[in-house]
């Protein structure tokens, strides 16, 4: 209960567990961003086996080679070979999702 103990829990007032309140909010805030971020590894990773699975060696779909994190202090704007590689890796997944939602319709 947000991170106090059950007793000082029910011997304080509202406003003594507002601070206890906001550190408990900041928390979930911070393990949201970990969890949006994993996410974003995951597909990345899963596009980049979808592409080379479905073109063989003529994919261009690679796995990111830093963490985003030190992408972004590094420098804030894609270049356009990786821009492409992103567009890539977004349409080899858009394709499969219409695929499975359309019965393989549109092939």
């Amino acid at each position: 209960m947000l991170g106090v103990s059950e007793e000082r829990f029910w011997d304080s007032t509202p406003v003594e567990l507002g601070p206890y309140r906001k550190m408990d909010e900041m928390q979930q805030q911070r393990l949201d961003q970990q969890m949006w971020m994993m996410g974003a590894y995951v597909t990345n990773a899963v596009s980049v086996a979808v592409s080379n699975a479905l073109n063989g060696k003529k994919s261009r779909a690679k796995y990111l080679s830093e963490p985003f994190m030190m992408s972004e202090k590094r420098e804030r704007e894609l270049t356009p070979e990786q821009e492409l590689l992103r567009f890539q890796a977004w349409a080899v997944v858009y394709n499969e999702n219409f695929k499975r939602s359309h019965g393989g319709q549109g092939e």
